[in-house]
């Protein structure tokens, strides 16, 4: 990690740009009591260099859940407790050196929006809020204005994605996604940012393209979309 500091600084002055925030893909959800200290010493590490190159917030991850469906309350209640845990002693940190976590509902834990107040809550403290994915929450069967309004009180920071339902009768909500080019979708981005903004957010939101269409057109075509929809508010 040396001069990785100095590394990002110099990137953004060459470049000119704002930086929205840290994002750290972290899972707590380890039985393994040495690799999961490991996971929150190395989050720490990557907590600082956020704090030093000043980012307003630092997005993290739970932990991965592989069959939320079928899963043992037991198990889950268990994983939850790991996540929760390695979090408090991480918002501990984040309020030493002024730095905003931002849990993301990224489809393990949490994935819905209930899952993300849950964490959040019980944490209880101001330097652990929620980054909104928006189009996440159809991950776990629930949709994105639902979701949105749900976690809006605890917005840090927002991604904004697309998917497309497609029907599937072995899932209990009766759909799966598929990524898309944004607004192509069944995300109601608009209905979602007017959540957001109702509920006094006035962050960054970030595009994050994850559609089968090359990136040259997917992801310009996406902006142009998002700019449309922010032009409503």
């Amino acid at each position: 990690m040396e001069g990785v500091v100095e590394k990002v600084k110099s990137a953004l002055a060459k470049s000119n740009i704002e930086l929205s925030g840290f994002s750290l893909s972290t899972n707590f959800n380890l039985e393994d009591k040495r690799v999961y200290n490991e996971m929150i010493e190395k989050t720490i590490k990557w907590m600082k260099i956020a704090s030093e190159v000043g980012a307003p917030v630092s997005r993290i991850f739970g932990g991965t859940l592989k069959d939320r469906i079928n899963i043992d309350k037991k198990v889950k209640d268990e994983a939850f407790k790991r996540v929760i845990d390695a979090l408090g002693v991480l918002a501990k940190e984040a309020e030493k050196l002024g730095l905003i976590l931002a849990i993301e509902n990224h489809g393990g834990l949490p994935c819905t929006a209930e899952e993300q107040v849950y964490v959040i809550e019980a944490i209880n403290s101001k330097y652990l809020r929620a980054t909104i994915d928006i189009g996440n929450y159809m991950a776990g069967g629930q949709e994105a204005v639902d979701g949105t309004k749900i976690v809006s009180k605890y917005c840090a920071y927002v991604h904004i994605k697309d998917f497309k339902r497609r029907p599937n009768p072995s899932l209990p909500w009766g759909w799966s996604i598929e990524p898309c080019t944004i607004g192509e979708g069944d995300v109601d981005v608009l209905g979602c940012l007017k959540v957001l903004k109702d509920a006094g957010y006035n962050g960054y939101v970030a595009l994050e393209y994850e559609g089968p269409e090359d990136e040259k057109t997917g992801v310009p075509r996406s902006l142009e979309f998002i700019k449309s929809v922010i032009s409503k508010l």
